[in-house]
C-alpha cells in the first residue's frame, strides 16, 4: 500500500510539473488498450494435465498493445545537442494496478543526451532485442503474438543501463550495456528461489555485485539497414545470472523459469530480422534462435513470417505464422490474424483469432501469460478497444 500511495503522489507531482512546464518540451502520453478474451482448453496453471474448459476474461497485461503513460522531454542545447528524457508507466486496465514487476515507471525510466554522432541514453530503457522485434512483427507485443512462444521477447528491458543508437543514411548501429538487467524480483509462495515466483517482468538479478562484475550483466547490440522500402538487421543478446535481490535466492531466466545461479550461466540469443514495403502492404519476418547454458543446456529456433495491409484507409489486417522448435522436443505452429477499425485517429477497435498447434509434448497458450495442457489445439478469439492520448 505504501509503494502505491507513493507512486500516486509521484505521479501526481509529475502532470502538475508538465502542466506548469508545457511550453519547455515535455509531453505526457499514452494509451488505454483492452479487450475480452476467450480461449479453448484453459488452464489454470503450468503443468497440468487436463483442461477444465474454456475461459473467458478481460485482458490485463497486453491486448493488441500493452496500456501505459508516460512524458517525454526534450531541451535544445545547441551545437546540434538536445537533451531528452523519458519516464514510462504500465499497468493493467482490468484493475488499475502497475506492471513490469509494480514499478512505477517500469517500462523507462532514463536520460539523455541527441547528437549528429548518436544518442546516448542511461537508465532503465528497452534493449536492442525489443527495437529489432517492432521492426520485424506485424503483430508487436500483443496477447496473440511471439509473446506466446517467449515471454522474453515484450520483456527485453533492462535496468541499470547505458546505451547508443545511431542512423546514417539508413544504416542502424546500437548497444546496450547493463551492470544488472533487473533489480525487481516477484514475491510469491514457490518454494524454490528464495520464495520469488517466475515472472518475465521482474527476473531478480540486480548485478552490482563486489569481486563479480559480469553478475547479472546483459549486453545487446544491432545492426542493420532500415530503408524506406526494406530492411535487414542482425541482433546479439546476452544476459547473465547472479546472486538475486532475496536473500539466499538466485535470478530468473526471463524465457522460461530456469534458474540462472552464478554470472558463468547466460542465455544467448542471435536474430536475423527485416521487413519489405509494397506501398500499403508489408511483409515481416525473422528468425531467433537461443541458447541458455546453466545446470542443463536448453536451445529453441523461432521463425515468423507476417503480412500487413491497408484494405482501407481506416481498414488494416494483419496476420503472422510463427514456429518454435526446442531441445526437448516442445515444438508448436502459431497462426494468428488481426482486423483493426480506425474510429479516428486515436481510436480504433479490433479483433483477434488465434490458433495454437502444439505437438503431444509442447503446452503453449494462444494468449501470452495464460496456460494451457501439453497437446493441446487451443483456439483464442480477442475482441478490444484502443484509445491513444
Amino acid at each position: 500500500m505504501k509503494r502505491v500511495l507513493n507512486g500516486t503522489v509521484v505521479a501526481t507531482a509529475l502532470l502538475a510539473s508538465v502542466h506548469a512546464h508545457a511550453q519547455g518540451g515535455v509531453t505526457l502520453y499514452g494509451l488505454i488498450d483492452t479487450g475480452v478474451d476467450w480461449e479453448s482448453h484453459a488452464a489454470t496453471a503450468p503443468g497440468q494435465t487436463s483442461a477444465p474448459g474454456s475461459a473467458i476474461r478481460m485482458t490485463s497485461l497486453s491486448s493488441a498493445l500493452p496500456s501505459r503513460w508516460g512524458l517525454r522531454g526534450k531541451e535544445d542545447l545547441g551545437s546540434g545537442l538536445s537533451a531528452i528524457f523519458e519516464l514510462e508507466s504500465g499497468f493493467a486496465p482490468n484493475s488499475g494496478t502497475l506492471q513490469n514487476g509494480n514499478r512505477i515507471f517500469g517500462r523507462s525510466a532514463w536520460v539523455g543526451i541527441e547528437s549528429p554522432y548518436g544518442t546516448v541514453r542511461v537508465g532503465r530503457q528497452i534493449n536492442m532485442t525489443y527495437v529489432a522485434l517492432m521492426k520485424s512483427t506485424v503483430l508487436g507485443p500483443a496477447l496473440y503474438s511471439l509473446a506466446a512462444l517467449d515471454p522474453y521477447l515484450p520483456n527485453s528491458r533492462s535496468d541499470n543501463t547505458l546505451s547508443y543508437f545511431n542512423d546514417f543514411h539508413h544504416f542502424v548501429m546500437g548497444a546496450t550495456y547493463s551492470t544488472g538487467r533487473d533489480a525487481q524480483s516477484s514475491a510469491g509462495s514457490a518454494a524454490v528461489n528464495g520464495g520469488a515466483t517466475y515472472n518475465p517482468g521482474a527476473t531478480n538479478c540486480p548485478g552490482s555485485v563486489a569481486g563479480s562484475p559480469t553478475s547479472c550483466r546483459q549486453i545487446t547490440a544491432l545492426a542493420g539497414y532500415w530503408g524506406p522500402e526494406f530492411g535487414l538487421q542482425l541482433v546479439y543478446d546476452e544476459l547473465r545470472g547472479g546472486p538475486g535481490a532475496l536473500p539466499g535466492s538466485v535470478s530468473f531466466d526471463p524465457s522460461m523459469p530456469l534458474l540462472l545461479s552464478s554470472a558463468s550461466q547466460k542465455t544467448t540469443r542471435y536474430m536475423v530480422s527485416g521487413y519489405a514495403q509494397l506501398g500499403d502492404l508489408s511483409f515481416r519476418g525473422g528468425a531467433i534462435h537461443r541458447m541458455t547454458a546453466a545446470t542443463m543446456d536448453y536451445q529453441t529456433n523461432i521463425f515468423y513470417i507476417g503480412a500487413s495491409y491497408m484494405v482501407a484507409p481506416d481498414v488494416e489486417l494483419d496476420g503472422e505464422i510463427s514456429r518454435i522448435t526446442t531441445t526437448d522436443q516442445k515444438n508448436a505452429n502459431y497462426y494468428v490474424m488481426r482486423a483493426t477499425y480506425l474510429l479516428s485517429k486515436r481510436t480504433s477497435i479490433y479483433t483477434m483469432l488465434g490458433f495454437m498447434q502444439n505437438n503431444s509434448r509442447a503446452s503453449y497458450a494462444v494468449g501470452a501469460g495464460y496456460f494451457t495442457v501439453a497437446g493441446a489445439k487451443q483456439t483464442g478469439v480477442l475482441f478490444g478497444v484502443q484509445q491513444r492520448f
